[in-house]
């Protein structure tokens, strides 16, 4: 069986996160399955990791367990219907106090002012253009059909705010969240906090936890002989369970253990309910979790 592997990309600007799938698909075709981690819009860049050969399972548990970063340029004073500029503006500030007072803030306010309001728990409806799903269709397809859904704000988490950079009217902020988060809304927002309206123009994922632009495989490498995969347990580094031949056995056929037969556990880095269950070769046979003194599976790579 071939092991469930992981690879980080760079997905460059101007096309979908599912072309970059439909690129790599012959090429992985022989080792199984392929699916993304969270989709990056065709405007945006960045880091877009791909599942393979079953690691597409562990899609929830990535966005559970691993912040993401993104560089987000926007500017301020203009807004569109999409979030974005791949549309025209169809609103615009013209007050005087966008230019005489807004235009004169410094990084050090803006930073406080950002800071003070999104630190910590944001409430956050997803925007109308996104992909989040509506009677199993993509509010963005919705929109474009003239339907506007509006969904009920969800708790996400702002870890850091970062302004990198202010020229008036153009603004740049780093901001590390919880999966889920989505940028546009939240450059938004940051805008109407600041006393006016705003839109990105471009959006970097540079991080999802320990997969980075430094170590994503950029387009130009994209064809090269050597694919460097990780490992999944690399990028998701959970507490494991290591089981005795018989156990590992019962387990890859779902029998449902008892903590109590496992030979021994380890300690990973991440702090979460996730277990991988290995065998004595420190093999992964797949990840579970503990209820009521049992090693109940989530995800079994032998099914």
């Amino acid at each position: 069986m071939t092991k469930p592997v992981i690879l980080n990309l760079n997905k460059p600007q101007g096309i979908t996160s599912y072309d970059v799938i439909r690129k790599w698909k012959p090429r992985l075709k022989q080792l199984g399955k392929v699916g993304h981690f969270g989709t990056l819009d065709p405007f945006a860049s960045g880091v877009l990791m791909l599942g393979v050969a079953g690691a597409q399972r562990l899609n929830d548990y990535i966005h559970a367990c691993l912040p993401k970063t993104y560089l987000a340029k926007g500017k301020l004073g203009i807004e569109t219907v999409t979030g974005d500029l791949t549309v025209e503006v169809n609103q615009q500030d013209i007050s005087d106090y966008l230019a005489d007072v807004i235009g004169k803030f410094d990084k050090t306010f803006i930073q406080e002012t950002l800071e003070k309001k999104f630190l910590g728990t944001y409430m956050q409806s997803p925007h109308k253009y996104s992909a989040a799903k509506f009677e199993g269709k993509a509010l963005h397809q919705w929109a474009r059909e003239g339907v506007e859904i509006k969904k009920d704000a969800v708790a996400r988490q702002v870890y850091t705010i970062e302004v990198e950079k202010y020229e008036f009217p153009d603004l740049w902020i780093r901001f590390s969240v919880s999966s889920g988060t989505y940028i546009r809304t939240l450059f938004s927002d940051c805008a109407n906090e600041l006393g006016t309206i705003g839109t990105l123009e471009h959006l970097i994922r540079e991080k999802v936890g320990g997969c980075t632009l430094d170590n994503a495989l950029s387009e130009g490498e994209w064809k090269q002989e050597e694919i460097p995969f990780l490992a999944i347990d690399e990028v998701l580094d959970f507490d494991s369970l290591i089981m005795a031949e018989k156990e590992s056995h019962l387990y890859r056929n779902g029998v449902r253990l008892k903590q109590d037969r496992v030979a021994k556990r380890f300690s990973g880095s991440l702090n979460a309910p996730y277990l991988w269950v290995r065998n004595e070769a420190m093999d992964i046979l797949g990840l579970a979790e503990i209820k009521e003194d049992h090693i109940v599976s989530l995800v079994n790579f032998s099914n």
